[in-house]
């Protein structure tokens, strides 16, 4: 009886293991996902500042950063979100870089507004709660 007690505490320690490495991955996950979407939603309002203002140097410039800033991002978030958001990303990010390449604040501005769009949905979608649960 003492041997069957005992492989039921360690089955049962290893599942509250199991479970607390799960919601911890998860967790790290989700502080990953804020931190760098912030980080890129940083970027995005000064380039969005500086083309209002018509400021085409600096949004260049910043853009530049913010592609490469992207490339790194990247190759984590392909691990784990859908690849369609990303590409979606990827895609608006290049359309911006060629409007601002030729002063075009109206499409800049749109893209830009969708680049942000796509980008504060992304740890919203992979948020740890019951409803990305069930």
């Amino acid at each position: 009886m003492k041997r069957r007690t005992k492989s039921n505490l360690k089955t049962c320690f290893f599942i509250i293991l199991l479970f607390s490495l799960i919601i911890s991955a998860g967790i790290l996950v989700n502080i990953f996902l804020n931190n760098t979407s912030k980080s890129l939603l940083n970027s995005i309002y000064v380039i969005q500042f500086n083309i209002e203002y018509n400021n085409w140097d600096i949004s260049y410039n910043e853009i530049v950063k913010l592609k490469k800033e992207w490339k790194t991002i990247e190759r984590v978030w392909s691990a784990l979100i859908h690849h369609d958001e990303i590409d979606k990303i990827s895609e608006n990010l290049e359309l911006l870089t060629e409007y601002i390449k030729e002063k075009d604040k109206t499409n800049s501005l749109s893209h830009l507004s969708v680049l942000k769009k796509y980008i504060e949905h992304i740890p919203e979608m992979d948020k740890l709660c019951i409803e990305n649960i069930f």
